[in-house]
């Protein structure tokens, strides 16, 4: 059971990292982080979304082969707001969502905060990039990126280590009776609470608040800080850091990279937008 210190409110996200639901939680993850800062313990656990999706297929009602998951994709991204690339089904799709989970928590037993951005870049391959991030190859190549030492994080998934951590974490999701991803546990000062499935910011502002009224909200910094700080961001999540519609937070993105502040990626059905280094803002 997660726990809270005085002052400080933890929000544990049972997930995945093929999930395109928790995919579209990160703008929510990432407003809160914003809003909160160090006040806010962001903890992962892999939940184990599906073992075989070949088992899957055959015992789906309305999915029968990789090809007819896009469209579930594309509506859940009408919904979320994060792009999607359904390519993925077509050229090179997983065949199960436990070798990015377990390469997860080989990230995680190195260094927890780098974990996260590895998490993240899982999503954004397989979600945006049309990378299978099953493969030893991706993993490593994005372990990386974020700055893991590539050795320590092979021996973690060579030795067994990261596969029994992520059976422990297989276990907890089990034991919390979680059935949906992604589903958020919350821990504070004044209490515990529980919400399954995807959640909007108020939401999860609402609870978070309740379970822990001496939070304070910090400044929201200048966007192209955000950006600099994230290093890729799609158009949803500043529009749902900043509380603009799309159409306003593409308005000052173009002027950011108008500016030259910033450069803009088209990925499947979206956009992301990278920091240009100028120097100090």
């Amino acid at each position: 059971m997660t726990t809270a210190t005085d002052g400080i409110v933890t929000l544990t996200q049972y997930t995945d990292p093929m999930c395109t639901w928790c995919w579209g939680s990160e703008p929510i993850v990432r407003h809160l982080q914003t809003e909160y800062g160090e006040q806010l313990q962001v903890r992962f656990v892999m939940g184990g979304l599906i073992e075989d999706f070949d088992a899957f297929y055959d015992a789906a009602n309305d999915i029968s082969e990789p090809g007819e998951v896009g469209p579930h994709w594309l509506e859940a991204s009408d919904h979320h707001g994060m792009p999607v690339d359904t390519a993925i089904f077509e050229q090179d799709p997983a065949q199960s969502t436990y070798p990015a989970s377990i390469a997860f928590v080989a990230a995680r037993k190195q260094d927890r905060t780098r974990s996260h951005r590895y998490l993240r870049r899982l999503r954004e391959a397989y979600a945006t990039e049309v990378r299978n991030v099953n493969h030893r190859g991706e993993q490593i190549e994005i372990a990386e990126s974020v700055g893991l030492d590539t050795q320590t994080f092979t021996t973690a998934l060579d030795d067994g280590s990261a596969r029994a951590e992520f059976e422990a974490d297989l276990s907890e999701t089990r034991d919390a009776g979680v059935r949906a991803f992604p589903t958020y546990h919350l821990a504070g000062p004044a209490g515990e609470r529980r919400l399954e499935g995807f959640q909007s910011f108020e939401q999860l502002d609402a609870v978070l608040r309740d379970i822990a009224p001496s939070l304070e909200s910090n400044p929201v910094p200048p966007i192209r800080e955000f950006i600099a700080e994230y290093g890729s961001v799609a158009t949803q999540e500043v529009a749902e850091v900043y509380d603009l519609s799309p159409g306003k937070a593409r308005q000052s993105l173009a002027s950011l990279t108008d500016a030259g502040y910033v450069r803009r990626e088209q990925r499947g059905n979206g956009a992301f937008w990278h920091s240009i280094d100028r120097g100090e803002y």
